[in-house]
Formats: structure tokens, sequence, C-alpha cells
């Protein structure tokens, strides 16, 4: 997955890591568990979701340089923090995995299902980023958000109460 997240940002993946080392402190490895790391995850979450609003704004104000700021802003946020979530929450949890097949099994559906959704977010962060600004895309980026949103929102709520609660330190 993380291969494919490169490609899609056009990145060699080091950002995701400078990120997380200025939020951490220093640099650490995809394997080892970090205390932090869920409060960090959670924190991203409502920041995305606060510039998809700021987002939702600027679109309903057909505020043509405030939709693209946002959706700049937007884009950065989710590059950051879905290498983070591939690199170390998910790198940590198929290298450390739950000796319950139930729980690996929602693991691995949760990783997948990411990746759709991941795939999603690039069409839409792709078609409003690389296209001449016309009234026409204005109101297909109106009809879009909403579902865009409500994805968002759901896959949100899903990580934070189902996949997140399953990140523990493990014994080695």
């Amino acid at each position: 997955m993380l291969s494919l997240l490169k490609r899609w940002f056009g990145q060699d993946g080091r950002t995701g890591e400078r990120n997380s080392a200025r939020r951490g402190g220093h640099a650490r490895l995809t394997g080892e568990y970090r205390a932090d790391l869920i409060p960090n995850l959670q924190a991203e979450h409502k920041e995305l979701l606060t510039l998809f609003a700021e987002l939702e704004r600027a679109s309903e104000q057909s505020d043509e340089m405030a939709c693209r700021s946002a959706l700049d802003r937007f884009t950065r946020v989710l590059q950051d923090h879905l290498l983070t979530e591939n690199r170390h929450l998910y790198g940590y949890l198929s290298r450390h995995p739950d000796t319950n097949p139930d729980v690996a099994r929602r693991v691995d559906d949760m990783s997948s299902d990411m990746m759709r959704i991941g795939k999603m977010l690039h069409r839409f962060i792709t078609t409003y980023t690389r296209a001449t600004w016309t009234s026409v895309l204005q109101a297909q980026l109106r009809k879009d958000l909403p579902p865009i949103g409500e994805v968002l929102a759901h896959r949100i709520h899903e990580e934070e109460s189902v996949l997140y609660p399953l990140y523990s330190p493990r014994a080695s």
C-alpha cells in the first residue's frame, strides 16, 4: 500500500517520515510501538475534518482560490496521515499480528478498505487540483463533496472505534 501512496502523491515517502520525526522528536522504526501514535492520528483526523469543512464552505461561496487552498492543505495533511498510518499503524499490526484470527482478518479488511477509499480520494483530489477551474467544475465539486465527506467521516469513525483500540504494546 505504501508504494501506491507514494506514486499517487508523487513523493518518495520521506515527507511522512520527516513530519513524524518532527512530531515525535526523532524518527522511529515502523515495527516499534509508539504510545503517541493513536493520539497523533486522532488529532490529524480532527484537522482533516476541519480542512474538509473549509473546502465545503469555500465551494458554497464559489471561491476558487479558497477552494484550491483548502484542497491543497487537505491533500498535504491527508498524505502525511495515510503514510504515517500505513507505516506505523499497519506496519506495527502486521509485524505483531493478533493471535485471534478474527482480529487479524479485521485488520486486513480495514487495510483493504483503506486502499479502496484511498483510490477514491486520489481521484477526487486529482480531479480538482489538475483541472482548469470552470463553473461546471465548481458545480461538480459541490455535488462531489457530500459523498466524499460521508466516506471520510465513516472511515474516521471506523478507525477510531475498531482499528485504533487494537493497537497496543505486544510482547516480543
